[in-house]
């Protein structure tokens, strides 16, 4: 009973989309479920680096991905005002595969739609979980909010942040908590001279700018938020033009023109990482469900997409049971995205240390010194991911 030949995929995001196409891909019958009623896509844009581009040119969608978004291979910062501090080359990518290229997460998302559809993948909206019936060596039967009985030969929970399949599979003693920091992104027009990510450092946060298409870029603003702190719709104008008070340049220009009507999108960081194994019988979690990191390395959504391409990879090619492919998939997966949150992490705390304006020069001097050092490390372990 080890060949999987029906999968039920939990969750539409890009991390559960990559899990049927891969899944699709070598001829496993796939039936993917999404709690919303439709696809009204949160979020403003993704930067794709070149890891998770690899994985997209095996799914035969690279070339639509990089001619929508927008292609990049720099990380310059800058302090407040946009003077210069420093300029990172990525060492990502090859002659083929860009170091990046970013794209509003609606697109991506209907790009992979689209290749999972074209695949023959089943997709019911509006449905979840309510069920486990059977769990067992034999496979795993669910009932759907709608009463009806299901039999699969794996259950894949990439459902997101909130994941039930989470839930199910280890109660409460794992889930994400707010860390005392939050995230503001609205998208903007580009200016001709942002032609990269940029990162502006500034007191007690950051802030700064990526392109996600030719005309379209979103600028970001990381700071220290109440845990406690619930913001209204009508409050994240004002609060988000107080956030940006003190930048210059195109930001202080963003800032003025921030209204009622403007599509600000702010969300708590809350990270949270997993222990292996992340599979109980025949269900398993990935992406955001069993990983969530702070998005310093812009890698959040590459590495769900390497989580379910390793997932197909080992249930369908790696020899051994499925318990030990399974334990295989979280093992590699694990160490792979520990890296990815201690890096992070620590890159949140250090930028914070900036608590007040005479310690600028110091943190200028720090990072033209040792910054594109620090991330050409976290780049080469990056870009060794091996398909």
């Amino acid at each position: 009973m080890g060949r999987i030949r029906r999968v039920l995929v939990v969750g539409g995001g890009v991390g559960g989309l990559a899990a049927a196409i891969a899944f699709s891909q070598r001829g496993v019958e796939v039936l993917l479920i999404e709690r919303r009623p439709d696809f009204s896509i949160p979020g403003v844009g993704l930067g794709q680096p070149s890891n998770a581009l690899r994985i997209y040119e095996r799914f035969g969608v690279l070339e639509n991905i990089l001619d929508t978004g927008y292609i990049f291979d720099r990380l310059t910062f800058f302090d407040n005002q946009r003077r210069l501090i420093a300029d990172h080359k990525f060492q990502l990518g090859d002659e083929r595969i860009p170091a990046f290229c970013a794209l509003p997460r609606s697109d991506l998302h209907g790009i992979l739609m689209g290749a999972a559809r074209k695949l023959g993948v089943a997709v019911r909206m509006d449905t979840h979980v309510i069920e486990y019936l059977e769990n067992n060596d034999e496979g795993v039967t669910v009932k759907f909010c709608d009463g009806s009985e299901h039999s699969f030969d794996l259950v894949a929970g990439f459902d997101g942040i909130r994941s039930t399949t989470r839930q199910y599979l280890f109660g409460n003693a794992f889930h994400p908590r707010h860390c005392g920091f939050g995230a503001w992104r609205i998208q903007v027009p580009r200016p001709d001279y942002v032609t990269g990510i940029e990162i502006w450092q500034g007191v007690r946060g950051k802030s700064g700018g990526m392109p996600i298409a030719k005309d379209m870029m979103y600028v970001f603003n990381i700071l220290p938020e109440p845990v406690d702190a619930f913001y209204k719709p009508e409050e994240l104008a004002p609060l988000f033009k107080e956030r940006l008070a003190q930048y210059g340049d195109y930001i202080a220009e963003v800032r003025e023109q921030l209204n009622e009507t403007s599509d600000i999108v702010y969300s708590p960081l809350e990270p949270l990482l997993v222990p292996w194994p992340w599979h109980k019988g025949r269900v398993l979690i990935g992406g955001d469900a069993a990983h969530v990191v702070p998005p310093h390395l812009t890698q959040g959504a590459a590495q769900a997409v390497e989580d379910a391409y390793v997932l197909a990879r080992e249930l369908t090619q790696a020899d051994g049971s499925v318990e030990e492919r399974l334990m295989r998939y979280s093992q590699q997966r694990y160490m792979r995205n520990a890296f990815v949150y201690s890096f992070a992490r620590q890159w949140l705390d250090e930028e914070q240390w900036v608590q007040k304006p005479e310690l600028m020069e110091a943190a200028r001097r720090d990072l033209a010194e040792n910054v594109s050092a620090r991330i050409g490390v976290s780049d080469r372990i990056l870009d060794s991911f091996v398909l």
